[in-house]
């Protein structure tokens, strides 16, 4: 038998249909884990079963996977394309997705392994986090203008700067709402460094998160963000489908004349795409080799552009990086150290600066290849790029 599944919070809208699609059966399961679990009980193992990615396909798909041989979980946007119903109820969706099963015709999502799934909703969790801190710090600054207050110091959300707002005088509203995001913001700050002590160890069991640091404007939190996303990089042939799973692609329309590009699709992991531009924004600082196409694109096309496409070229050296299992050679050799030596569990800082990045691969037990006379060269020009924009820009 092959079952659709529409599924909905509170129910399961269900849709049976046996090999011939002649027989077909309409009934409801229950949302929750006991139901599903009970009807799971009752299939064969060679049944199969379709649902739609949703934010607890998962759950379902574990349960199921325990009681057939074959869980599909379906791409909703491409679901669109194939069954644009004009008559749209639950049992039309659950037949349509049954249907397509049987005719094996279905837009199918890879699913993640355990460990990856495990560290997206750990990133997924810091990312809210992150949104509350910003939150928090933003009402702070605004009791801060309205009482036309200046801190006197550098760091205001420092253990000075939170003794320095508890002193203020302020009006007894006003001292109420900074008390309580004070409270807050250092909540949420405590519960930042606990998931970051998490993320880490799980970085220093992961073998290429070593690597991935190594990449300018990369660090543990980035790296292990990046692996949760791809999982394994074998899905991806090319840095092409990589940068496409990120969403960071321009999307293309034609019909007859030449191809319109627009806007990037913003398919794939949002959070993963989060990570590419925040480390974009780092590296477009930076003297990496990387930060040229960030320079080259900001003269014609402004600031937000260029650094999505800076994203887009980080996620291709990700992808040759993990493929290649060689580190990236064009790295700032202390601060690349500092990271390693994180990710290795040194406690002491080291006696010496490193005289140049191969001495720090050393270190670490990576052996890097001699670069090509192509690399070599397309590096001096990138890094003869970076310098006459920046001259430009200090010039008056």
């Amino acid at each position: 038998m092959f079952y659709g599944f529409d599924v909905h919070k509170e129910f399961i809208q269900v849709c049976a249909l046996d090999k011939d699609g002649e027989t077909r059966r309409d009934f409801r399961v229950g949302g929750t884990a006991a139901a599903i679990e009970k009807f799971a009980r009752g299939l064969d193992r060679a049944d199969e079963v379709v649902l739609e990615a949703t934010f607890h396909s998962w759950a379902i798909v574990q349960i199921l996977s325990r009681h057939v041989e074959r869980v599909v979980v379906a791409d909703p946007a491409q679901l669109k394309a194939i069954a644009n119903a004009r008559i749209k109820t639950d049992k039309v969706d659950a037949h349509i997705l049954a249907q397509l099963l049987r005719l094996d015709f279905l837009p199918e999502v890879e699913l993640p392994t355990d460990g990856a799934w495990a560290l997206r909703q750990l990133m997924a969790h810091r990312r809210q986090l992150r949104r509350q801190s910003v939150a928090a710090k933003n009402t702070i600054h605004a009791v801060l203008n309205r009482s036309l207050q200046r801190y006197p110091g550098k760091f205001l959300f420092s253990e000075k700067g939170f003794r320095w707002l508890a002193e203020l005088e302020l009006p007894a509203a006003e001292r109420m709402v900074l008390d309580h995001q004070a409270a807050l913001l250092r909540e949420v700050q405590a519960h930042l460094q606990a998931l970051d002590r998490v993320l880490l160890e799980q970085a220093r069991l992961h073998p290429d998160a070593k690597l991935l640091v190594t990449i300018p404007g990369v660090d543990v939190v980035v790296a292990i963000g990046f692996l949760a996303a791809t999982d394994s990089i074998d899905r991806f042939p090319s840095p092409q489908k990589l940068a496409a799973y990120f969403g960071l692609v321009p999307s293309v329309r034609q019909s007859v004349g030449p191809p319109r590009f627009g806007h990037i699709t913003k398919a794939g992991s949002r959070n993963a795409r989060w990570l590419a531009i925040e480390a974009a924004h780092t590296i477009a600082r930076s003297s990496s080799p990387m930060a040229a196409t960030y320079h080259r694109i900001r003269r014609r096309k402004g600031h937000q552009v260029a650094v999505t496409a800076l994203a887009r070229k980080l996620v291709v050296v990700v992808w040759h990086v993990l493929t290649t299992q060689q580190p990236y050679r064009y790295a700032a050799p202390e601060r690349t150290r500092l990271k390693l030596r994180r990710l290795q569990k040194h406690e002491r800082p080291a006696r010496r600066s490193p005289s140049s990045l191969a001495e720090v691969y050393a270190e670490a037990g990576f052996e890097l290849d001699p670069p090509s006379r192509g690399e070599n060269r397309a590096a001096k020009s990138n890094r003869a790029t970076i310098t006459r924009s920046r001259d430009a820009a200090a010039s008056p």
